[in-house]
């Protein structure tokens, strides 16, 4: 068998052996790997004689800025740049692009791919990888997330977030079937995930609660159908879990903790889950995770184009007393507050362990030429509606009892969402 170069050549192995296994489902369409490898080639075709009318001046890698919002367009092009001489990113429809300062830029030549990234920090960067920087991995990471050519698993989003593109691969690479729906829309999730005969889930938390709640709603018989649940991006912990296994009841539920620039660094499963919901686990195997000075350094053969030997996120962590990694937030999320040293990822998740938050923020504000600490709260259910301002003397004597006066935000906002990105990550720099 010869060695497979790119993603296009390896759909082509797997249509190869299984031309009639189903590739992809969506509302309204099916694929086989066959139709699937086909639609790629036909889109490849076009590109190359996009590429040949532009001359030869332009042999060079260049970018090929994929904006359309149907996922389907999205994988077929993303394929379909394969083997050529563009490569692909994928962003999201409402992106800016500098079109002319990309147009002009060299770009690696090893590269089959680029992501941009922005993390919660509002500057755009673009990373590249290479082909086996992924698929050299998938073996790994699919036993860990039990995705087999069995495998049938439901996603929601664009594939401009990183953490789905990855996932849909590693599915094509195992020649399973992919579950994609665009709309948020958590009761449909429900029904496709039934009609559609799903056996697994890859959710980001909020949007796992987002379906706990439809679920609740549309008051649904248990789904032990679904054996595994994917998460990622955000926290989750044993409460939830447990809330979630109450309709999922033989599913095994996974939460990795990874980033843009060093693909997967650690997971956790249910069993291992606490009340501590920063708890992101252990190191995926072949992964080696420090800690100096309190950030995550990671060793890792799997990481974009340039990352060194140790490299980092810019993530800060904390071993707990079982030796589990704990998540203390961006650099941005650790502050001074008169002198004290404040992680606004603990003061979030002690908010939320209240049990009126679904979601919560916590950053520091200057007001009058002095930093205090401010909390964004995102009612549960239950509690919407409710005047929770004429509560937050009420919410600060609870916090009294687990933190330290300087860890309580002076002032505390009511919202019905927060502002993130394609991943999930609360994007603060918007909060005021």
């Amino acid at each position: 068998m010869e060695k497979i170069t790119n993603y296009l050549e390896m759909i082509q192995q797997i249509q190869d052996i299984t031309p009639e296994k189903e590739a992809f489902c969506t509302t309204g369409k099916s694929l086989t790997y066959s139709q699937l490898y086909a639609l790629a080639k036909e889109k490849q075709g076009m590109l190359k004689q996009e590429k040949k009318e532009f001359g030869e001046q332009n042999a060079k890698k260049q970018l090929r800025i994929i904006q359309t919002t149907c996922i389907l367009d999205q994988l077929v092009e993303f394929l379909a740049c394969q083997g050529t001489d563009w490569i692909p990113v994928i962003l999201p429809a409402d992106a800016t692009v500098p079109v002319d300062e990309w147009t002009q830029k060299t770009w690696p030549e090893n590269a089959c791919m680029a992501v941009m990234t922005s993390g919660t920090s509002g500057k755009n960067k673009l990373l590249f990888r290479t082909f086996g920087s992924w698929y050299d991995y998938f073996p790994v990471q699919n036993e860990i997330f039990h995705i087999n050519s069995e495998s049938r698993l439901f996603m929601q989003g664009s594939l401009a977030f990183t953490g789905n593109l990855n996932l849909y691969m590693g599915q094509l690479a195992a020649g399973a079937t992919i579950l994609a729906q665009e709309r948020f829309d958590p009761r449909l999730w429900i029904r496709n995930i039934k009609q559609w005969q799903a056996n697994g889930i890859y959710l980001i938390p909020a949007k796992l609660r987002a379906l706990y709640q439809a679920l609740c709603h549309e008051k649904q018989a248990p789904l032990p159908e679904i054996r595994t649940i994917l998460s990622g991006s955000q926290s989750l912990g044993k409460e939830e879990v447990a809330q979630l296994k109450q309709f999922f009841t033989e599913a095994e539920i996974t939460l990795y903790y990874g980033a843009s620039e060093l693909s997967y660094v650690t997971y956790i499963r249910d069993t291992q889950m606490n009340d501590d919901k920063t708890r992101i686990g252990r190191p995926f195997p072949g992964i080696d995770v420090q800690l100096e000075d309190g950030r995550l350094m990671v060793n890792t053969k799997w990481g974009v184009i340039g990352t060194g030997k140790e490299a980092s996120a810019g993530d800060y962590a904390h071993l707990d007393e079982e030796g589990y990694f704990c998540f203390d937030g961006r650099k941005d999320d650790i502050c001074s507050i008169n002198g004290q040293k404040i992680s606004c990822i603990r003061v979030e998740q002690v908010i939320l362990s209240l049990g009126i938050g679904a979601e919560a923020a916590v950053k520091p504000v200057e007001r009058q030429g002095r930093q205090y600490l401010a909390a964004w709260i995102v009612p549960k259910e239950k509690e919407r509606g409710k005047n929770l301002e004429k509560k937050t003397g009420e919410i600060r004597s609870q916090l009294k009892t687990i933190l330290s006066q300087g860890e309580i935000p002076k002032f505390f906002f009511f919202e019905d969402t927060l502002p993130v990105n394609e991943s999930g990550k609360v994007l603060k720099r918007l909060l005021e």
